[in-house]
């Protein structure tokens, strides 16, 4: 079952915790362009393992893994000041990697109407 998973992803060593993820989004607040890239770097791998997550079930496909990552970074930038420190930092990231793909699923799954099937006959 967890075929495919990036080792990274599920190994605790050397991920952030809560504290000082934390502290990393303050410093991205003050406009510390170092702080975004270690966030990225802290961020991605996890954004990664939900997304591989979703394409294991159906839901993407592996070669969109990697665009919405970036989205969802950048929502995370977007929203990094309705940060609240009193959220746990992972579940306030997965809430956003959720909203971001959610966002994705419908303009991806949208049949068009002249090609839908049941009306074919009707062309």
């Amino acid at each position: 079952m967890t075929e495919g998973y990036r080792g990274n992803c599920l190994c605790k060593v050397g991920r952030l915790g809560n504290e000082r993820l934390c502290t990393l989004m303050v410093h991205v607040l003050n406009g510390d362009r170092g702080a975004v890239r270690r966030l990225s770097g802290n961020v991605s791998p996890l954004l990664v393992a939900f997304y591989e997550g979703q394409a294991q079930a159906g839901r993407i496909r592996h070669e969109n893994i990697q665009y919405l990552v970036r989205e969802a970074f950048l929502a995370v930038l977007e929203n990094a000041a309705g940060y609240d420190a009193a959220t746990p930092f992972r579940a306030w990231l997965l809430e956003i990697a959720r909203t971001t793909l959610l966002g994705y699923l419908p303009s991806t799954n949208v049949t068009p109407l002249l090609n839908s099937p049941s009306i074919q006959w009707a062309i």
